[in-house]
């Protein structure tokens, strides 16, 4: 029987003056190796523009923080690209010796609010540096999101970069905000670089609730795929999701099983982007994610204990 064991608050960013005033958004992990972990997250600075940084932590004790980034390892995209607004982390991956970090690029809109397109940047030195491999989104702009399409997640296996992501193209008024509704695709790549103009819907959004899926999570646990993201429920107070399957085609929700609960303190009316990862060594698996205000409160963890049914 799977369960979840919250560790607490990992990183709280204090306000400073420079590139990183506030949040921990979007948190991506990736194991350095058997001892450290490294978070990449979305960093705001005094204009709630984001850029992406990370803190390193011990993979046997993930409260306790090793490093900090002291500078962006990806800053926004130069004036009129598809991120000149902020970036902030999709889904970090080793493949062979490069990491590929693929992120979600903001741009401003003027009939609607921002646009979200996904990116990729590359880094073969141990994920110290990082160069876009474009300055036009690798996820554009299709029929099945209009408006959004990002937050790409990959899992390379035999050859092909399977990959789940979000999109949409409708607006809804949700806390007083009009908020985009989107849900969550699959496609596979044959070098996580190329994609169709159109993937498979394999989870989709319940408006009654939510009115979107966010940045899906795709991981092989055992014999089974899994697929986490973010439930932005209408109420504001997001959760986890999870969707199962047994082939990457057929896939049941099963939210329950992802039932992180709210704290009483920086995650109490948020737990929003969930990123598992599996420490090689130790086989340990924690799940990490951002606290209330879209990780203005910080950034926290969590271990997950058993097996999925």
């Amino acid at each position: 029987m799977m369960q979840w064991q919250k560790l607490g608050q990992v990183y709280h960013r204090q306000p400073d003056a420079g590139w990183w005033h506030s949040h921990t958004m979007a948190p991506s992990a990736i194991c350095l190796n058997d001892e450290v972990i490294r978070v990449f997250l979305g960093c705001w600075d005094s204009a709630g523009i984001s850029r992406i940084g990370y803190v390193d932590v011990s993979a046997e004790r993930p409260n306790e923080v090793l490093a900090v980034s002291p500078k962006p390892v990806v800053d926004i995209g130069r004036p009129g690209c598809f991120d000149d607004n902020g970036v902030f982390p999709g889904h970090a991956t080793r493949v062979g010796d490069t990491i590929y970090l693929y992120y979600t690029g903001f741009q401003l809109g003027e009939k609607i609010r921002y646009f979200n397109f996904g990116g990729l940047a590359l880094s073969r030195d141990g994920g110290q540096t990082f160069t876009r491999v474009s300055e036009a989104p690798i996820l554009d702009r299709a029929d099945e999101g209009l408006s959004v399409r990002a937050g790409q997640s990959i899992l390379h296996e035999s050859g092909a970069f399977h990959t789940v992501y979000s999109a949409g193209s409708d607006w809804v008024n949700v806390g007083g905000y009009l908020r985009p509704t989107y849900d969550v695709y699959y496609q596979s790549s044959p070098d996580g670089l190329a994609y169709q103009r159109s993937g498979q819907r394999i989870v989709t959004h319940d408006a009654s609730v939510e009115h979107g899926l966010g940045r899906p999570q795709l991981v092989r646990l055992g014999e089974r795929y899994a697929v986490f993201y973010t439930r932005r429920t209408l109420d504001m107070k997001y959760h986890f999701g999870l969707s199962l399957s047994d082939d990457l085609q057929h896939w049941e929700r099963a939210d329950h099983l992802a039932n992180i609960a709210h704290g009483t303190g920086f995650d109490s009316e948020m737990v929003y982007f969930p990123s598992l990862v599996s420490v090689p060594g130790s086989g340990r698996r924690f799940l990490f994610y951002a606290g209330n205000g879209f990780g203005r409160d910080g950034l926290g963890v969590a271990e997950l204990h058993g097996d999925f049914p």
